[in-house]
């Protein structure tokens, strides 16, 4: 039976590509500090450990013929840590799945076409290389996700409370903002298609279903069609959205709480370009997303009222 290894099992695109794998009938092992935390526990054998262990990574790995890397961290408190555990992490993961002759699978980030946008981006570009250099001698790809969202993903919420309560989000931008923005499903399914499909040492762009991607009218108007209202557009200065930003680190910061918003986003949202173009993995790997925007946003409106949330 078909063995892959993943990191990053508990986020929010892991625990779908886990539900994936298991649909399909591949065994999987996940590592994980915290085994308790995998929601698909008891169906996998789980790995306690974490990427700074070169034991947990090696017994992850052992027999698996793809190692599936989506640890990362998104909101981290310093550039320190980006580099701890975006850089220094895909490293690892990436010398252990050649020393076990596996094909590696990195998720990165559209933001890495990018770096100087934020420390995030640049981890995520530096994170790139450093599976590059430690990969060598077996197959590898990366591949740059862009905006994902669905039912369990708690970031995108503060947007969709915002629309419902009757304005769309717009940063002001000089030319119109667009962006590629894929269904969490869809992500997971594109990194499980990459253990067997595209041409090793790539690095490609992982798009959407539309090739000029969308902007945030585009984005704002679909929303408010499942919600049931129409929405003011409301653009807003960088300046104003900066401030609001470097209050809310300051506050989460004085209080000890973890980042909500991480440095340089407020550069990440007011960049203009993040439809995925390059390299295109849709192409390379005969893949496709399944879910349009719409029925994405349906799905993950229900997630969040069943939740209480919206």
């Amino acid at each position: 039976m078909t063995l892959y290894a993943v990191t990053g099992g508990t986020g929010f695109i892991g625990a779908a590509l886990l539900d994936l794998l298991l649909q399909q009938g591949i065994a999987v092992r996940a590592l994980a500090r915290d085994p308790r935390r995998l929601k698909q526990a008891g169906r996998l054998e789980a790995v306690e450990g974490s990427l700074e262990s070169e034991q947990a990574l090696d017994a992850l790995v052992r027999g698996a013929s793809a190692v599936l890397h989506l640890a990362g961290e998104t909101h981290a408190r310093t550039e320190q840590d980006y580099t701890r555990i975006n850089v220094d992490g895909a490293r690892r993961a990436a010398a252990a799945a050649a020393k076990a002759g596996a094909r590696f699978v990195h998720a990165s980030s559209l933001s890495a076409r990018q770096p100087d946008t934020s420390p995030y981006a640049r981890s995520k570009r530096d994170s790139e290389k450093a599976v590059a250099d430690a990969a060598r001698g077996v197959p590898w790809l990366a591949l740059r996700l862009p905006a994902i969202y669905g039912p369990g993903d708690l970031v995108t919420l503060p947007y969709f409370k915002l629309l419902k309560s009757g304005f769309a989000f717009e940063p002001a931008t000089d030319v119109p903002a667009r962006a590629s923005i894929l269904y969490v499903e869809d992500a997971a399914a594109a990194i499980a298609a990459a253990a067997t499909r595209g041409e090793p040492r790539r690095i490609y762009d992982v798009g959407d279903e539309r090739r000029e991607g969308r902007a945030w009218s585009d984005i704002g108007r679909t929303l408010g069609e499942i919600i049931g209202n129409n929405p003011m557009p409301l653009k807003i200065p960088k300046p104003a959205v900066t401030l609001l930003h470097e209050g809310v680190r300051a506050a989460e910061s004085i209080f000890g709480k973890s980042p909500s918003v991480r440095q340089g986003q407020v550069n990440e949202l007011f960049h203009s370009d993040w439809v995925a173009r390059e390299n295109l993995f849709n192409d390379a790997a005969a893949w496709g997303p399944r879910t349009p925007l719409k029925e994405g946003f349906a799905k993950t409106v229900r997630w969040y009222q069943e939740q209480g949330l919206l």
